[in-house]
């Protein structure tokens, strides 16, 4: 989910109608310059998944799920 929120008198108050939310749980806003920050490292991360193939493998499947 993402949602635009503005900061007033100490709280973050979401500037559109937040639906399909569970009360009490912790959600996490960004602002423009890191939405910015994580976009512009996503390729990095993509390209460096190659470096981790030697991992799909079935003797290692074990850990998959921890």
């Amino acid at each position: 989910m993402s949602i635009k929120a503005e900061y007033r008198d100490g709280v973050y108050a979401p500037l559109q109608e937040v639906e399909e939310t569970t009360s009490g749980e912790v959600y996490q806003v960004f602002s423009e310059s890191e939405l910015k920050r994580l976009a512009a490292d996503l390729p990095w991360l993509k390209a460096s998944e190659r470096s981790f193939e030697f991992w799909e493998n079935e003797e290692d499947a074990v850990y998959d799920s921890l």
